[in-house]
């Protein structure tokens, strides 16, 4: 979806030369590594009209990139000069932008803060944009590890390694570094540990709930964790307050239908029919593959194994249509590299609370991420080895 087909304006696009409006989606580096790309809810736009510069309100949404340079400005470890004290790009903020159209964008060259509206919800989404600036200056001193654990709990890539993604993405384990609900699954899981034992399993679905939304909050929304908020938010409902045992494929369903009329623009991302397609895979496939399967190996690894199979089968069009490819070495790396993963995931939770309560430990829990960081790295790298098949 290009951006002039949702701008509503007196103006013409192509005379606009500024546009100002709210950030309404994470910033996302790109893969040349010089622009970050984000959606901007329109409420102003500048232009030239027979030489003399035209303002006036306007509506719709633009994808919008900018240049990294004036993103990075105030991230630790990438500072610029000639950008001044830097901007933060994050949902909520509100930003006046300077550039020009060009290749279905609002393409960026130079930008400006504008102060938040004194609101409940101006305020939160500031106090939002702190805490991951923070959180990124906090990783930037645990080096490899650090960036791979903003990756993994923030989405947020510009410190993790370049070589480390291409492997995931050859390795065809890219869903490990995309949010998803692996990761939902992860915080829902790990916040019931945590506190059922204090609330008691009566309200173990409400801290699951907290749990699912404080992650969302703190991330972000991508298609994936769109779709998988929404699949656990129905699913809670239907349990918790109906009684109900919903089938799990008519609920993906719904979500889809739902997700398309609350995020349509996500219907032309590659990450949305990925995601949609691994996770009916899995719910049609799985269960007949896991029955097959169960009889030769023991279960914990045939309904992996059925699971990595399905969701690979369902994604192979997607696969070879968007990218030429197929990946079938991701069918055993997943086995190999998601439980390691996992623990980082769990260790990394545990050393940041350990740390941010006694900064002196730091460097202990940095030595042992980074350990655990190069085992994932090496894992990677070796199914990475093995050349996809090219069409």
């Amino acid at each position: 979806m290009k951006e002039k087909e949702s701008y509503s304006g007196i103006l013409p696009y192509e005379d606009v030369f500024s546009v100002s409006g709210t950030v309404i989606s994470n910033p996302v580096l790109n893969s040349s590594r010089r622009y970050y790309s984000f959606r901007l809810d329109l409420e102003r736009v500048e232009g030239e009209i027979a030489r003399a510069s035209v303002s006036s309100d306007a509506k719709g949404t633009l994808n919008c990139l900018i240049k990294s340079e004036i993103v990075e400005a105030i991230y630790p470890g990438k500072l610029y000069s000639g950008y001044g004290n830097g901007i933060l790009v994050e949902t909520g903020e509100k930003l006046v932008l300077y550039g020009r159209s060009g290749g279905g964008f609002f393409i960026c060259s130079r930008a400006e803060q504008l102060q938040l509206p004194l609101t409940a919800a101006g305020t939160l989404n500031h106090f939002r944009a702190l805490c991951r600036l923070q959180f990124k200056r906090l990783m930037y001193g645990w080096k490899d590890a650090g960036g791979f654990i903003l990756a993994l709990l923030s989405g947020s890539r510009e410190y993790t390694d370049r070589k480390l993604s291409d492997d995931f993405r050859k390795a065809g384990l890219s869903h490990i570094l995309a949010l998803s609900g692996m990761h939902l699954s992860f915080f829902s899981t790990l916040s019931a540990g945590l506190f059922s034992k204090i609330s008691g399993k009566k309200f173990s679905s409400w801290i699951q709930l907290f749990g699912i939304l404080g992650f969302v909050w703190f991330a972000g929304l991508s298609p994936s964790l769109l779709r998988a908020l929404l699949c656990s938010l129905i699913m809670m409902l239907c349990k918790s307050v109906f009684s109900l045992n919903a089938d799990n494929f008519i609920i993906l369903c719904s979500v889809f239908l739902i997700h398309c009329l609350v995020a349509p623009w996500d219907m032309f991302s590659a990450a949305f029919l990925l995601s949609y397609g691994a996770l009916a895979g899995i719910l049609l496939l799985s269960d007949v593959l896991d029955s097959k399967l169960g009889a030769m190996v023991p279960h914990s690894i045939s309904s992996s194994l059925s699971a990595s199979v399905s969701a690979q089968a369902a994604t192979s069009p997607i696969c070879l249509l968007f990218f030429r490819t197929l990946t079938p070495v991701g069918i055993p790396a997943s086995l190999v590299v998601s439980p390691v993963v996992n623990l980082f995931m769990t260790l990394s939770v545990f050393s940041i609370s350990i740390c941010l309560l006694m900064p002196f430990l730091s460097p202990v829990f940095c030595f042992i991420m980074n350990l655990i960081y190069k085992i994932i790295s090496f894992l990677v790298g070796m199914f990475s080895c093995i050349p996809p098949v090219v069409f």
